[in-house]
């Protein structure tokens, strides 16, 4: 019951943020796609978690260093992942922008989200990716509203570019996570079953939504991260292997689920950005010299930087910024692979910049596929 009325609250929440996000205007050139939307959590999230009753927010300095407005929500010293996918100007998040903001994209993303509703309960508010969607369904009927009918609005979305990353807090704040009972229920192996056909529904519903141009981030190595070494200390290759070995697991079962919706799906073009394979380059001779410490002062057992703190002079010589966020030296290298792959392993069948010129007539939306916007 608790938990119930914490969901409606932030769905109310959700509708008070569309409502009262006629302030601002964001300028910028034309983009390659008309928008860009995106789901996540920390990873992508650009403030959502500001407005949240959570601690897990990027709300103060050293977040924010290199960044023109400060600490705006982004776990990163200056630009995430989501501000350099490849298109030039910053998608707002969720509820901020003057009437016609959403009209180029939306970004979503929550610290803390997972695809489990049941995944960071203990961390309190975010926005799980049943309530990205849920927002993502408001904005679509207010793009709809815009354009003077669903069909219309179909038709542009289907033109827009989809970017969906998530799956880390499942583990991290879930499966592997104190306080949580997921690995007293399932193996690692049903686990992974059980995020993948979760998140398949959500992938259709996101479908059903007008999407057509749809890039599914897998995830990094998490075994990787700093902090997860210092929690639960590093095996013979330096990273804690049961960490990577699990999402290996989500990873492979998603591909699978990319190719089933591509072939079940009319028109729809999801596509598979293999984030794993791109975090295994050699960091050395990207010419990264700190990979296994972040740049902020982390406290010890972990994540975000300690308050106020002095970070590190060499930003861009590290991979991490805090004890599981890339800086944004590393952030931009990632994306430039995701955005154009550098090999076929990393991207497929499109990397982010084929998908966006796949032909209006391949992926646009039609009045007899998937369920109409109301």
């Amino acid at each position: 019951m608790a938990s119930g009325l914490k969901t409606w609250r932030i769905i109310v929440l959700s509708i008070l943020l569309v409502l009262s996000s006629c302030q601002h205007r964001a300028c910028g050139s034309s983009p390659q796609v008309p928008c860009l939307f995106m789901f996540g959590d920390s990873l992508f999230d650009n403030g959502n978690n500001m407005v949240l009753a959570t601690d897990v927010k990027a709300s103060y300095l050293p977040y924010g260093v290199d960044f023109p407005y400060g600490s705006t929500g982004r776990c990163s010293n200056g630009l995430n992942l989501a501000d350099v996918i490849g298109f030039e100007n910053y998608i707002p998040p969720f509820g901020t922008g003057d009437c016609r903001d959403f009209m180029n994209g939306v970004n979503y993303a929550s610290s803390g989200g997972g695809i489990l509703d049941t995944t960071g309960s203990l961390l309190g508010q975010r926005y799980t990716m049943d309530l990205q969607l849920y927002n993502h369904k408001i904005i679509a009927s207010r793009i709809a509203k815009e354009l003077g009918g669903a069909d219309v609005a179909n038709k542009y979305l289907g033109q827009c570019i989809y970017a969906v990353e998530m799956g880390y807090n499942d583990y991290l704040n879930n499966y592997y996570g104190e306080g949580y009972n997921s690995s007293k229920i399932y193996t690692p192996e049903q686990f992974a079953q059980l995020l993948v056909q979760t998140y398949e529904i959500q992938l259709e519903r996101l479908y059903k939504e007008g999407a057509r141009k749809i890039a599914v981030f897998g995830l990094i190595r998490i075994g990787c991260m700093p902090s997860y070494i210092q929690i639960f200390g590093a095996d013979e290759s330096s990273c804690v292997e049961k960490l990577n070995h699990a999402v290996q697991l989500f990873n492979k079962k998603l591909q699978k689920v990319i190719a089933k919706l591509n072939a079940n799906l009319p028109v729809a073009k999801f596509t598979y950005i293999n984030s794993y394979e791109i975090d295994s380059e050699n960091y050395t001779d990207l010419g990264f010299k700190i990979t296994d410490k972040g740049c902020c002062d982390v406290p010890t057992g972990e994540i975000p930087c300690a308050p106020l703190t002095y970070p590190c002079l060499n930003r861009d010589e590290h991979v991490y910024w805090d004890g599981a966020h890339y800086t944004e030296a590393r952030a931009r290298i990632f994306a430039k692979r995701a955005y154009k792959r550098q090999f076929p392993v990393d991207a497929y069948p499109y990397d982010i910049s084929e998908l966006a010129k796949v032909p209006n007539d391949e992926a646009n939306g039609c009045s007899t596929c998937g369920s109409r916007i109301l």
